[in-house]
Order: structure tokens, then C-alpha cells, then sequence
């Protein structure tokens, strides 16, 4: 074969030089995968598409990341096992679809989250007994656990995850802290129940560039944005997270905080 870009090539002869049949190459041209153009009653295959061809056939086709469909009928099979305390098959579900191209933050927003919601809300409603939801719970938490994201490459910066004292909610810190090392931050994650005056000493004397409070209790709502203002006081950038707040919001605002 030439060097030239334009220089045309029969089929059967575009066809070894992609090594494949003859009938492969004509179901190309006639699928439009391979260019060709038909001269006298024959397909020619000009040089340039033919080495396009080459490199897409050696380049691996990229895995097909789960569709929000898919995630949805994941979610109804994730309630399922979190009702029944089956943790293997949770664990199964989400190791899955991370393995499959789904980010934490997609896992958490429409995977894990939606069921907690319903679980929570059918307690609420005297369908469920507190134990089965604080089961549900404890396994969404063991999960994050094994999913908690280590990317490679340079830091943000260091973040500080947690909640004040009386929000004992460690879960929505646990999400918060996965959301952030995924998108590349050093986290200090703290949990639930800390003092507000201990969290601003450990971001003055760790050097901690943002830190997140994460607020689902209304009664220490005002003590959460009272700790924030301390630390925003004290030099920290600081997020309130609360309900109706999303990860996706989290991790853009954690970007121009500081």
C-alpha cells in the first residue's frame, strides 16, 4: 500500500489488508463502518479510510458505562436487598456497577440514596421496625466502605468531613468523603457527634484547605451554621451540606471554595 491518502484500493484487496473476509469488508461498506465509493461497477476504499479502519479495529472499544435506566432497576433491586439484610448482594450490586464504569457519585445519587429514601420513609409511615432501617443503613455504610475511591494523580487539597455534636447521621458523612476522594481530595473524614470548637482547632492545626459539615438534624441546624462561620472566621472555606443538597452540587462548590 502507498503513502498517499487518496490512493484508491479494491475491496478484496482493502479486505487483507484489514484481515478480514471479503464479505466483512462489502457488509462494511454497505453498513457505512468503511468508506468506499463504487467506480465501474466495483468498490474502491481510498488509503486514508483504510488506515482509519486499522486503528479503529486495534483501539479497544470502551466499556459501555450503565445507562440511567440500568441504574434505576438497580436501585429497586438494591431496596430489595437492603429490606432483607442481604449485604453479599449488595455488595454484588455495586461492585458491579463500579466495575462496569459507574462513578461513586452516580452510585450513591441513584443507587443507594433512592432506597435509604423509601426505607426511611416507610419507617416513618409504621410499615418498617427502626431495627430494619438502621440494618439498611449500616449496610449502605459497609459499602461505601469497600467502594471509597483512592484515585491516582495530585490532590485538590484537604478536606475535612463531618457532623457537630447531636447529629449523630454518620452516614451522609461517609457519602460526602467518598464524593470527595473520588474527585481527587485528601479527606480527613471525622464522622458524626464532634465538638464544633475540636473541629476548628484540628483544621487550624492540620493546614485543612475546606472542610464540609454535613447538617440532617434541624434541631442542631443553627449550631452547624454557627460552627461553619467560626471556621470561615478562623480561615477554612466551609460547606453546609443539608437535605435537598446533592453530591454533584458538593463536589462543584468544593472546587471554587477556596
Amino acid at each position: 500500500m502507498g503513502s498517499s491518502e487518496s490512493e484508491p484500493l479494491d475491496l478484496r484487496s482493502a479486505a487483507a489488508e484489514l484481515g478480514v473476509h471479503y464479505q466483512t469488508a462489502y457488509d462494511w461498506v454497505r453498513n457505512g463502518q468503511l468508506p468506499a465509493e463504487l467506480v465501474r461497477g466495483r468498490y474502491v476504499v481510498m488509503a486514508g479510510d483504510l488506515r482509519a479502519a486499522q486503528r479503529a479495529r486495534a483501539t479497544p472499544a470502551s466499556p459501555r458505562r450503565p445507562s440511567i435506566q440500568r441504574l434505576a432497576r438497580s436501585s429497586t433491586r438494591m431496596q430489595q436487598a437492603l429490606l432483607v439484610g442481604d449485604e453479599p448482594a449488595a455488595q454484588r450490586i455495586a461492585l458491579g456497577l463500579v466495575a462496569e464504569g459507574t462513578s461513586t457519585v452516580e452510585l450513591i445519587q441513584h443507587v443507594l440514596v433512592p432506597p435509604l429514601i423509601s426505607i426511611g420513609q416507610l419507617w416513618h409511615d409504621g410499615v418498617l421496625t427502626i431495627p430494619v432501617e438502621h440494618r439498611a443503613a449500616a449496610i449502605v455504610e459497609r459499602v461505601l466502605g469497600q467502594l471509597t475511591p483512592n484515585p491516582r494523580g495530585r490532590r485538590r487539597g484537604r478536606a475535612l468531613v463531618a457532623a457537630i455534636s447531636g447529629d449523630d447521621h454518620s452516614l451522609p458523612t461517609s457519602m460526602a468523603a467518598a464524593a470527595l476522594r473520588e474527585d481527587h481530595w485528601h479527606v480527613d473524614h471525622l464522622g458524626a457527634g464532634m465538638p464544633p470548637g475540636d473541629l476548628v482547632r484540628f483544621c487550624a492545626e492540620h493546614s485543612v484547605d475546606l472542610a464540609v459539615i454535613t447538617s440532617t438534624n434541624p434541631d442542631t441546624a443553627d449550631a452547624a451554621g454557627d460552627t461553619a462561620a467560626a471556621l470561615r472566621a478562623a480561615g477554612t472555606p466551609t460547606i453546609v451540606g443539608g437535605p435537598g443538597r446533592t453530591l454533584d452540587e458538593l463536589v462543584e462548590l468544593a472546587r471554587t471554595a477556596r
